[in-house]
This record gives structure tokens, sequence and C-alpha cells, in this order.
């Protein structure tokens, strides 16, 4: 980035904290060493990559595990032969499984939204397959960066031994320690010299043989390895040697299978970390409330509700600015402590960010066109060094300026042709914009001169603006408005704060004539500006208000339809248990005048029946109340109609006159309009509610796989699966984890003693998976 131009409007400020949003170190550099963007094509291609990561993020958030590590010096070292350590391959092994995992997952999402997301494919596939590498490393490397106890079968075997040995020398100094308690200072064993010592009085210091390792500072404790141990101490040492010497052996045999993949590791790297160079760039946005702009060709601004985000959100105004090199280059006029630098700054800042890549501080409809160069002078630049005074220093950077600038160049001027004699000021103020003009260049400029107000008043290229003052009040407000000049209010001002009316009578007297009229005509204007935001305000509040009554009206019809379908289904079950009433009281009645013959069985039978049509008549009303609704709009190919004399559903293929081709179950017919009736098309609730549904019948297995994946990863994974298995009614279920080092299961041991759904848990049986294994009994 241009440093001169970032400081000038504040960029570095806006990206300090960018580290704490990026997912890696990768990204982090990328976005310190971000150039501004010069071409169109490319500027549009990387707002693309943008869009995508952003929907991604707001439609996934926190599923993607983008988080990698450079390994580029770790590769460059086993192409040179050198052994890379275990963190070193522990880091390619998470940065593989995160491109193997990511890539899924993304694959995945493509085939569900039916969305091709290209400008993120492109780095996607040019990932290498690395899944035969990342078995290998899994294989020998664990969760916590170590190699895993049984890398090898050497390996394996000298650690069993290690335990072996370990044991017995546990065992004998147990037995010292119980024989010995009165000879010892504390019946403990420590460490001294990596070795397994008892602290012993210093009387009995010989009686055990061996070797003293180090007495205490007081000389009442002398550290002694007993002659049993020293033997099993010197094995354990030589098997200590031998497991390193095996280690070494296989980091250098990982060394070289990842020197056989470096390319391919490289080139994944360089892939997967642009991808999370976008996604990093979109989180800071997002976190930051920076909104998607629209990106044209031609160069013009359109800023909806911008704002300067180093401003605190309570105290920042938000503004609409419109600027192009079509008759809406702006010039801002009015006194100091305004606002109109910080609007300057705003406009320069949305454009750099868009040109750097990233959104911008405004609303989503805003606009942002295509510059070649921003060019900025801002701020008092005098240089003691070379001389210079303010004037100077600031002319020095518009001919520069004018020697680089074209039609594709946005340029902002803050106090144009200050610190020198304001009238000569003015006109050269005057001729440098004509300059600007002449060249096409979009221009965004302050001044305090008053006769430039005049100049863009008959200018077709140039429109006024300023920065609104409350005179009430005595200070500004911060709202820029365009197409109104700003004005002096130091009279004004002093009368308000009560300087003696003679000197306000002098000071309006010397005003020059033209200056007055200037001025009257700007407080018009500005008072028309006012009654217009006014009404604005008060049409929008009104719209505000009719879309709540809106919504209210539209809740109030909810809840009366479901009002009036409660009220039926109460109906409905009443009038049911009536009907079984009286017919079971019929059938008494039946079966009490059976055997005479003042009651036939037929007028029993028609009894009932009427009975069970009175049912049926609530059953035909709810069917009823369910039927299609028709339209009366024309029929177009495409349209779901009823079919009158089949009373059945079809879909309208062709169009000739007042025949229709209709397509009905697997028969097409020929049939007339006046047959038919067009059909709404049907609710998308009860889609959502099959969907819902057919979800949340799925079963979930009875045990969980975590191996393979750190204690952080791993509980994460069983949070989530202990979800489902009390929505499903589980009593137990198991926890699949390996064996490992054992870190990995006692972690998870430690997370069940505080989960309040967990009633007991245990290492698994025999045939249970044993020590690989947790069984889990919930509550």
């Amino acid at each position: 980035m241009n440093k001169i131009t970032q400081k000038k409007l504040n960029l570095d400020l806006v990206l300090k904290d960018i580290e704490k949003y990026c997912y890696s170190e990768l990204s982090y550099d990328k976005i310190q060493n971000l150039k501004y963007i010069n071409n169109y094509d490319k500027l549009v291609e990387v707002h693309k990559e943008n869009e995508e990561a952003y929907e991604l993020l707001r439609k996934y958030p926190n599923e993607f595990r983008l988080k990698i590590y450079d390994y580029n010096t770790s590769v460059k070292k086993a192409k040179k032969d050198s052994v890379l350590s275990e963190k070193e391959l522990f880091y390619i092994l998470r940065n593989v499984i995160t491109y193997d995992r990511f890539s899924k997952r993304f694959d995945s999402i493509k085939i569900q939204e039916n969305n091709s997301y290209s400008s993120l494919t492109k780095y996607i596939e040019k990932l290498d397959n690395l899944e035969d590498l990342e078995r290998y490393l899994d294989r020998i490397v664990d969760e916590d960066g170590y190699i895993r106890p049984d890398a090898s079968l050497e390996l394996k075997n000298i650690k069993a031994d290690i335990i072996k040995l370990r044991n017995k020398s546990d065992q004998i100094l147990k037995n010292i320690l119980r024989a010995n308690v009165k000879k010892l200072t504390e019946a403990i064993v420590t460490k001294r010299n990596d070795r397994d010592v008892i602290l012993v009085k210093p009387e009995h210091k010989n009686d055990f043989g061996g070797i003293i390792h180090d007495e205490s500072a007081s000389g009442n404790t002398f550290y002694v390895e007993p002659k049993e141990n020293v033997e099993i101490n010197n094995e354990i040492g030589v098997l200590k040697r031998r497991e390193k010497e095996e280690i070494l052996r296989i980091l250098k045999e990982a060394s070289e299978v990842i020197k056989e993949k470096s390319n391919e590791l490289l080139n994944s790297l360089w892939n997967f970390s642009q991808v999370e160079f976008i996604f990093s760039k979109m989180n800071f946005c997002s976190q930051k409330g920076f909104n998607k702009q629209n990106i044209v060709a031609t160069q013009e601004i359109k800023l909806k509700k911008a704002y300067n985000p180093l401003i605190e959100k309570e105290l920042v105004v938000k503004n609409d600015v419109i600027l192009d090199n079509k008759g809406n280059s702006l010039i801002i006029t009015g006194p100091n402590t305004g606002g109109k630098t910080v609007i300057l700054k705003t406009v320069g800042l949305c454009v750099y960010l868009t040109h750097l890549g990233f959104y911008i501080p405004a609303l989503e409809e805003s606009t942002v066109g295509f510059f070649e160069k921003v060019f900025v002078d801002i701020g008092d630049e005098q240089s003691i060094e070379n001389n210079l005074s303010t004037f100077s220093s600031h002319m020095t950077n518009i001919i520069n300026i004018l020697n680089n600038t074209n039609e594709k160049s946005l340029i902002l001027l803050d106090e144009l042709c200050s610190g020198t004699d304001p009238s000569e000021g003015a006109v050269l103020s005057i001729a440098l914009l004509d300059k600007f003009k002449e060249l096409n260049a979009t221009m965004l400029c302050t001044t305090h001169y008053p006769e430039i107000k005049n100049y863009c008043f008959e200018s077709e290229y140039y429109k006024n603006s300023s920065m609104e003052f409350d005179f009430e009040k005595l200070k500004p407000t911060y709202r820029f408005i365009i197409g109104l000049p700003g004005k002096s209010n130091a009279i004004n001002i002093s009368a308000k704060l009560g300087l003696d009316d003679t000197i306000i009578e002098e000071a309006s007297a010397l005003l020059e004539e033209n200056t007055k009229e200037n001025n009257l005509f700007i407080d018009k204007l500005s008072e028309n500006i006012r009654e217009y935001d006014y009404k604005l305000d008060y049409l929008n509040k009104t719209i505000t208000e009719i879309d709540e009554v809106k919504e209210q009206l539209d809740n109030n019809l909810q809840k009366y339809e479901e009002y009036k379908e409660s009220l039926y289904n109460e109906l409905s079950i009443e009038l049911n248990k009536e009907i079984d009433a009286k017919k079971e009281e019929m059938l008494e009645i039946y079966r009490q005048f059976k055997d005479s013959s003042s009651l036939k069985q037929h007028e029993v039978n028609e009894i009932l029946h009427k009975m069970d049509e009175g049912k049926n008549n609530i059953k035909l009303a709810r069917q009823l109340q369910n039927q299609p609704k028709f339209k009366n709009s024309e029929i177009q190919v495409g349209d779901d109609v009823l079919v009158l004399s089949y009373n059945q559903r079809a879909t309208v293929l062709e169009i000739s006159g007042n025949t229709l081709q209709i397509k009905m179950g697997a028969m097409k017919l020929n049939i007339k309009k006046k047959e038919v009736r067009k059909i709404e098309s049907e609710p998308e609730v009860a889609t959502r509610y099959i969907s819902t549904s057919s979800v949340s019948s799925k079963k979930v297995g009875i045990d969980i796989n975590v191996i393979g994946l750190n204690t952080e990863e791993a509980i994460r994974e069983i949070e989530n699966y202990m979800d489902k298995v009390i929505l499903q009614g589980y009593d137990t279920f198991t926890i699949i984890h390996g064996l490992g080092s054992g870190i990995l299961r006692k972690n998870i041991a430690e997370y069940l003693k505080t989960n309040k759904y967990v009633e007991s848990f245990r290492s698994g049986g025999q045939n249970e998976g044993g020590m690989g294994a947790t069984i889990v009994e919930m509550k």
C-alpha cells in the first residue's frame, strides 16, 4: 500500500487491529503487503471472491476451520535434507487435514445449494490430493504434536521395556521406603540428574549403597539412588538413548516423505492461503459492519449513509455523497471544525478500501467506480529540511498531481491554495480547478475562498457543497449538504454571543453587497433544504408507522386464522363425541328391543347411517377448507390447473387460442380453457414443515469415533453428539478414542466428570473396545 496516502486517509488506523480477525499469520502478512488494484477486471474478480466468501460466512458462521500454519520454511528445509522436528510435522499434518475437510465441506455445499462458487473453486480445485500423506503423518504424530508411542514396532517395544523397568523400579523403591522410614527425612521419591532418588538423613547416607547425587543446602538431606535401583536406572538410560535414536530415525524418514511431496505441499499451501486470506478480509469487514459495494467501470461514487469508522458509533454522523467527473465534482466550503476534512477522508477511505479488496463503511446500495489512481493532499506538510512553507509544500504536491492525473483519477484536496494571500489564492484555485476540469478528473475539494462559491454556481462541472451549522446551538451538525455552499457565520455568532450592536451593525455595513446577497440566497436555500429534510423525515416516519400497522394486521390475521382453526378442531371433537354417544345410545336401544318387533333392524341401521353422515359432513367441510384456491388471472404455460370434468390437477404444456394442451398424470390431453380453473401455488409452510420433520426423524448411532482429533476438536464433537443422544432418549453410548498416549482419554474423562447430563462413565470391557473406548451412562 502507498504508505503516505494510507497515513493521510488514516487507513493505517482503520486496519490497525485487523490481525485479530485473520485466521493465520499468512493472511495478515498478505494484508500488510496489499497493493492498490488499478486494473478493473482484477478489481471485479477480487470482489466476486469477496462476495462468495461473505455469503458462506453469513450462511455457515463458525463452520469452516480455516486456521493454517506457514510451513514454507519447513518444506524448504526438507528439500535440503534437513530433519524436521515433531512440531513441524504436526503443523504440516494439521494443514493437510484442514485442506481435506474444507474441500469436502465446500463440495457438499456446492451440491446442496446448486451453486458453483466459481471464484473460490478455482483455488480449491488446485489443491493436491494429499490423503496418503495425511494417513502417514497421522500414524506417526499424535494430536498434541509428538511422535506416537507406536509410530514403529521398535519404538513401541522400547517404550514397553521402559515401562516394565520403571514399574520394577517403583516397586523396589516402595519397599525401601516402607522398610527404612526412620532413616529418611521424608518417605518420597524424587528426581536428581534424571534419576529416581530417596531423601536420606545424613547419618544413614551410606546405608543404601548406590550413588549420592546431591545434598540439601542445609545438609540435613542427602539424595541417594539405592544400589538396587542403579542397574535398573542404567538400563532405562540405555533404552532412553535408543528411544531418541528411533525417534530421530522416524523423523528422518518423515522428512524424506515431505521432501518427495514438497511441490504438492507448497502449491496447496499457496492456493489454500488465498482462500483463507479472502475469508480473513471478509471476517474483518463483517465484524466491523462494513458492507458490499457495487463496482462499476465509470468514475462515479454514490455513497449511502457513509461514515468514518474511526469516529465513535454514538457520535458519528452518516452522510450521502454523490461524486463523478460528469458535472458532480464537489467543492466543500464553510468554516473550520465543521467536518469538511472528515468527509474528504471518508470518501478517500471508501475508494481506497474498495481498491484494496475490502467492503466499505456505508450501506450496501452504495456504488464505487473504478479509479486508476487516488491523489491526496491533506494536512500541513511544510518542510523545515527543504525550507518549504505550507503553501509551497501544498503547491509542490499539486504540481505532481497535475503531472500524473487523467480522467480515471480521483483527487482529494484539503484547503486548496491555503497559506497565501487570499486574493491570489482564490484566483489561483479557480485556475487549478479549470485545469483539473480540462483533464476530466473527479474532484473533491475543500476551500475557504468565497469567490469559489460563485465559480461553482456558474460551472457545469463543479457543484457547491457544505457542512450544516446549527446557528441556535452555535455548533456544527456534521451533516453534508450537496448544492448548498457554506458561509461564515462570524457576524451572526458574535451577535448571538452578545457583541455590542453598534459593532455588529458597522461590520454588516462594511460587508460587500454581493456577499450580503449571497448570504441571503444561502440562508433561503438552507431554509428550503431544512424544510425538505423535515418533510422527508415525516414521510419516512409515516412509512415506518404504516409498515408497523401492516405487520400488526398481518399478525392479527394469522392469530385469527389460528383461533378459527382451534375453534373448528374443538367443535369437531365435541360433535364427534356427541355422535359416538348417540350411536352407542341407539345400539343400546337396539339391543333392548331386538327381540320385540317394535324396532326393525333396517330402521336402526338407517339411524346409525345418518349419525355417520353427520360426522362425515364435518370431515368434508375441513377438506373443502383445504381445497386449492383458484385465480382469475390469465392461464400461462407451466401453470397448474384443475380439470373440472375429472376433478384432477394438471399442468399446462401449450396454449393455442382457447385450447390448452395439458399433462394430467401420464396422459396428455387437449381441452378448452373454460373446462379448467387456474390454481394458486401451494403454500411454502407445508414444505418447510415436511423438511423439518424429516430432519428430526433421523436416528443417531450409539457410538462416536473421535480418533485422530485433538482434545478441543474431540470435546466439540462429543458435545454435538450428546445433544442428539438426549433428543433420541438414549441411556448409554460409547466414545471411541483409541489408546494413543492416553492424553485424549484422560481429557475426555475430565470433561465427562463436569457434564451435568452424565450419570457415570467407565472404560470399555473386553468386548467393548477396552481402554480405547469409554462407556457413558446418561442421567
